[in-house]
C-alpha cells in the first residue's frame, strides 16, 4: 500500500570541521563571572563550530545533495524545498531560496521558509507528509542548518551550549521493495504563546548622542549590535518550567493516543541542556535515549534531523519520539516508525 510507503527515504548530515571545547578562551569571561543562569546549561565537551568565512550554506548544501542521493533521486525530481537556515543573511530574503539556487533545482521548485525555530524539521517533515498524501508533491526536501555560534553574546550562559550543523531529509514514496527510514505517524503540539519575548534574537541599541543640527535622532539612524539570543529573567524561568515539565507532557500524550508503551519508544529532540535532558528522561521514561549533547552540543534547529541520521541503524525500539522546542513558547513532539526488520 503506497500511504505506508511514505515517509523519510532519504537523510545526510553534516557537521563543520572545527571543533570548540570547554576551556576554549571564548568561554573565559563566563567561567570568570558565573552570570545567573549558568547553571542551567550543562553537559558539553564539544561543539562542531563554523570556521572564519564559512556560513550556513556551506555546510547544508552537501547535506542537502547527500540526502538527495541516499534517496536514490535526481536533483531534477525534487519537487518542494522547505526548511530553515538559521540565522539568515537578510531579513529577506530567506537563505533557502540560496539553497534551491545552489542545488541547481528546477525553476518549478517550490521554496517554503519555515520560522520555527526550533521546531523547523518536525515542521517540515509534518507538513510534507501531508502534502505528499494529498498529492501535491511527490518527492520533498526538508533542509536544516543551524549556525547560532556566529549570534552568541558570549557573556551570556546560554552561550555555552551553542554549536553548529546541517541536516536534510527527503520525504517522498518508498521504492515497492523497501521501506522508508523514518515514517511519521502521529504529532502533538503543546503552545504558551503568553510565554512571547521571553526568548528573542535581536541586536542592542547603542545610544549616539544628538546633536541638533549633526547628528539624526531617528531611531532607525542609532547604532545597533549584531543580533543575539536574548534569554530574559522570565525566560530563564520558564526554561525549567515549560521546558522541563510541560513539554514532555506532549510526548505523553501521543503515546497515550496511540497505545504506545514509553518503553517501546527510543527519545530524541532538542538538546538545549544535560539539566533538561535528565527530566525527560526521568518524567517519560523510555526505552531508550538518543542524545549527542556531550559531543555535538546544541545545534539548535539541527538537533533532529543530525541526531535523527546519526542514530539510524542504531535503534532497538520500533517508535522513536523527538521532541523540539521553540522561544515563543511551544513544544512539537513527532512520533516515527522505524523500519520493521
Amino acid at each position: 500500500m503506497t500511504e505506508s510507503r511514505i515517509g523519510i527515504i532519504g537523510m545526510a548530515q553534516n557537521l563543520p570541521a572545527d571543533i570548540r571545547t570547554n576551556d576554549d578562551r571564548i568561554f573565559d569571561w563566563l567561567r570568570e563571572h558565573h552570570p545567573d543562569g549558568q547553571g542551567l546549561f550543562t553537559g558539553y565537551d564539544k561543539r562542531h563550530v563554523l570556521a572564519e568565512g564559512q556560513t550556513v550554506l556551506d555546510i547544508l548544501v552537501p547535506a542537502a545533495r547527500a540526502a538527495i542521493a541516499d534517496a536514490g533521486l535526481d536533483i531534477s525530481q525534487i519537487d518542494i524545498v522547505m526548511g530553515s537556515l538559521s540565522p539568515n543573511t537578510y531579513f529577506v530574503p530567506p537563505d533557502l531560496f540560496a539553497l534551491t539556487r545552489d542545488l541547481k533545482l528546477s525553476d518549478r521548485t517550490l521554496t517554503i521558509p519555515l520560522a520555527n525555530d526550533f521546531s523547523n524539521f518536525n515542521v517540515g517533515v509534518a507538513l510534507a507528509d501531508a502534502m505528499i498524501r494529498a498529492g501535491r508533491a511527490r518527492n520533498i526536501l526538508v533542509a536544516i542548518g543551524g549556525g547560532w555560534t556566529t549570534i552568541m553574546d558570549y557573556h551570556t550562559p546560554q552561550s555555552v551550549s551553542a554549536a553548529d550543523g546541517a541536516a536534510a531529509a527527503v520525504v517522498g514514496v518508498a521504492a515497492p521493495e523497501q521501506q522508508p527510514r523514518w515514517r511519521l505517524v502521529d504529532t502533538e503540539v503543546i503552545a504558551q504563546e503568553q510565554n512571547f519575548g521571553d526568548m528573542f534574537l535581536i541586536g542592542d541599541r547603542r545610544q549616539v548622542r544628538f546633536e541638533p543640527g549633526v547628528s539624526d535622532p531617528n531611531p532607525q539612524a542609532q547604532n545597533w549590535t549584531g543580533p543575539y539570543y536574548h534569554v530574559t529573567e522570565s525566560g530563564l524561568k520558564h526554561f525549567g518550567t515549560f521546558g522541563g515539565q510541560t513539554a514532555p507532557q506532549a510526548v505523553s500524550r501521543l503515546l497515550q493516543r496511540q497505545g504506545i508503551s514509553s518503553k517501546d519508544v527510543t527519545l530524541t529532540g532538542h538538546q538545549a541542556s544535560q539539566t533538561l535532558l535528565d527530566v525527560w528522561q526521568k518524567t517519560l521514561e523510555p526505552g531508550a535515549t538518543f542524545f549527542t549533547l556531550a559531543e555535538n552540543a546544541n545545534m539548535t534547529v539541527a538537533n533532529i534531523p543530525v541526531n535523527l541520521c546519526l542514530m539510524h541503524g542504531k535503534v532497538s525500539t520500533p517508535w522513536v519520539v523527538a521532541l523540539s522546542l521553540a522561544g515563543d513558547m511551544h513544544a512539537h513532539a513527532i512520533l516515527l516508525r522505524a523500519p520493521e526488520k
